[in-house]
């Protein structure tokens, strides 16, 4: 088979293919003839050796009649001077893709669809490959959606020669890129490495593509990686429409358009397959009990399903609509808001979110709705015996909770008329708050993962304020770990065993001697003094066993500044002579002593409350620790301890023997002095 030269484009070309015979010409095409007498690129004398490629052939022959109707009054001139030929460059360092938008970029690609290839994406193979892709190129959506552009090399068919077109189309792409500034897209994941990704959207590559899977309606969508990352932006950075509309490079209108399909596509296929009660089973919720609370409210068959509710708010704008804005304002929080209701089990992973709700709504309301309803899916999950976490804002609604049989557990009132509550009941709330801080965990972690909903609603966007609060908790469900049982829970069980039942004897014998008011027999210290050595060196472990977690150790350290500023943190030490008649309250100890610590409320300037520890010479670590009393309001539990006496524990059997920084120590400088 016979191999010749193309005239017009210089490609190969074989017998079989069209010739172009000087004297075929004027018998088959006159007009043909004439036209590229004129027009030709290369005056050529055609004979058996010249050939033209079909490509060629019917660019020319489409040409003719195109020309016609550009110039219908300029007659074809036989002898018209022929145009020289377009000049080419040959460059060895750089490639260029064929121009051609009827197939695939890729080799060996046959589907059917062909789109434009993005700006981002020729800038990217420009940059990184010296590999041009003209204006005319189009690839297939699974190419673009699979994005795996640096394969590109070895799967195209790639040319060295560039002409002037090509050329000025190359500098213009590199103005482009200079002109993009911080804009990027989505649709070329290599403008962004995994750190920045996470910065803006909050999930790495891998967890983006299985947004991207889990979604599939989203790839019926024009650029869809574009479509969720500027979603997935919103969500996470709260910016505004105009800013984010910047960052992407399009129009604010082409943007809401954009969040509006990504919103209702993963609203309808990635959230259900994350929230809501048809996509866990009973069993899944049972599997989900940590060891604290399943020893303290569940069995050990493990056939109680634990599970705590909440609601939360979302702050919104104040509305012309006066019914609206009656409802929306809370008297609690002297806001306007709506309040979601949050539904999680012990382990913080959400079950369902329910509402929005009125702000006017109580907890207690909230939860008689649910009650009330018999085809609700709560009834379907649950089952008589499994147990409710709450708090004190559903005391009305616990009378509709026990008709369906289901055991509820909420944090116990004070009595009429008292000050503190009981041991029995500082008790029983501790239990119930070592379980039930999740929910409040996951409030703040939902606000602190998108800050779009830790910001004022503006009224326009209300009509969706929902929907994006569902996906927020569907998003930290699929990708957040759920909190793991704590390293010490099995010991922490034991302490609760321990002492859930034993009274508080230390309170006993302050309310006998009246210590609250006495002054005579306490001698007042300075933590930095030599006698103080006594007391017990304590690890850091041997602080949480004592408080039952971590969250009163970070109060500690915020009441020890208080010893270095100006408020009240005076430790004083009881005349050991008078400690003689501690087993009229069952404290059968001897070589003991006994201190005590007035420390000034975070709450109210004006109230300071009184702390005594009773300490033992015979003992070390945290069984030197006999005895405690807080004058606070859960003071008098003996199961774990309040704020006040970790405080005390912490600064003077570990805070004072290592350097200690007091929190937030800068703020000081923010107030003027009054002093000065």
């Amino acid at each position: 088979m016979e191999e010749r030269q193309c005239v017009m484009c210089q490609r190969s070309v074989y017998r079989q293919r069209r010739h172009v015979l000087h004297e075929d010409i004027p018998q088959r095409d006159p007009q043909m003839a004439a036209y590229i007498r004129e027009h030709a690129v290369i005056h050529v004398e055609f004979n058996n050796v010249y050939s033209t490629c079909h490509r060629c052939w019917q660019r020319l022959t489409n040409d003719v009649p195109r020309i016609e109707e550009v110039h219908p009054n300029e007659a074809v001139q036989p002898n018209a001077a022929i145009q020289p030929q377009e000049r080419t460059l040959e460059v060895d360092d750089f490639m260029r893709a064929p121009n051609r938008a009827d197939r695939c970029i890729f080799n060996n690609c046959h589907n059917e669809t062909r789109l434009r290839i993005p700006m981002s994406i020729k800038i990217h193979m420009l940059c990184e490959h010296n590999l041009y892709i003209p204006g005319e190129a189009r690839a297939c959506r699974q190419h673009l959606e699979s994005n795996n552009w640096n394969d590109l090399i070895n799967n195209c068919r790639t040319y060295h020669d560039f002409n002037a077109a090509q050329f000025t189309d190359i500098c213009n792409i590199f103005k482009n890129a200079a002109s993009r500034g911080t804009r990027f897209d989505f649709d070329s994941m290599t403008e962004l490495d995994n750190e920045d990704l996470f910065f803006w959207v909050g999930f790495n590559y891998e967890q983006f593509n299985i947004i991207l899977n889990q979604t599939p309606s989203l790839a019926n969508q024009s650029r869809p990686r574009t479509v969720l990352g500027v979603y997935l932006t919103k969500l996470r950075t709260g910016e505004s429409n105009e800013r984010l509309a910047s960052l992407f490079g399009m129009s604010r209108r082409t943007l809401e358009r954009k969040l509006k399909i990504a919103r209702e596509c993963i609203e309808a296929e990635f959230t259900p397959l994350h929230l809501g009660f048809d996509h866990i089973t009973r069993n899944n919720i049972l599997e989900r009990n940590l060891l604290i609370p399943k020893h303290i409210f569940g069995n050990s068959e493990n056939s109680k399903a634990i599970v705590i509710c909440d609601g939360t708010y979302i702050y919104i704008e104040k509305s012309s609509n006066f019914l609206f804005q009656r409802l929306s304002y809370s008297l609690h929080k002297y806001e306007n808001l709506l309040k979601p209701f949050m539904i999680v089990s012990t382990d913080g992973y959400i079950l369902d979110v329910l509402g929005p709700y009125a702000a006017t709504t109580s907890d207690a309301t909230i939860m008689q709705d649910i009650m009330r309803d018999e085809n609700s899916a709560w009834h379907w999950i649950f089952q008589q015996n499994d147990v409710i976490l709450v708090d004190r804002g559903f005391r009305d609604s616990l009378a509709s909770i026990e008709e369906w049989g289901y055991e509820v557990h909420i944090p116990p009132t004070k009595d009429r008329n008292e000050t503190q509550l009981t041991t029995d009941q500082a008790n029983k709330s501790r239990t119930i708050t070592i379980s039930r801080w999740v929910v409040e965990a996951m409030n703040g972690k939902i606000k602190q993962c998108f800050r779009l909903l830790r910001q004022t609603y503006i009224n326009r966007a209300l009509p969706h304020m929902f929907v994006d609060f569902k996906i927020g908790a569907s998003l930290l469900n699929a990708f957040r770990p759920v909190f793991e049982n704590h390293r010490l829970a099995s010991d922490i069980i034991n302490i609760i065993d321990e002492k859930i039942n034993n009274p508080n004897r230390l309170f006993d014998y302050v309310e006998l001697k009246n210590l609250n008011r006495q002054r005579r027999d306490f001698v007042r210290m300075e933590a930095n003094l030599p006698f103080l050595n006594d007391f017990p060196r304590l690890t850091e472990e041997c602080i949480v066993l004592h408080a039952l977690g971590t969250y009163h150790i970070k109060l500690a350290k915020s009441y020890v500044a208080e010893h270095f500023r100006d408020g009240v943190y005076l430790i004083e030490l009881y005349r050991e002579e008078s400690l003689d008649d501690l087993n009229r309250c069952n404290i059968l100890q001897t070589n003991v002593w006994l201190l005590r610590i007035k420390i000034q409320s975070r709450h109210v300037r004006s109230r300071t409350y009184n702390t005594y520890i009773l300490i033992d010479r015979d003992q070390i670590g945290r069984n030197a620790i006999v005895e405690h009393y807080c004058t606070c309001l859960t003071g008098r539990r003996t199961v774990g301890s309040c704020a006040h006496i970790v405080s005390l524990l912490w600064f003077l059997g570990l805070g004072r023997h290592e350097p200690f920084i007091a929190p937030a120590e800068h703020l000081l400088d923010v107030i003027v002095d009054d002093n000065h």
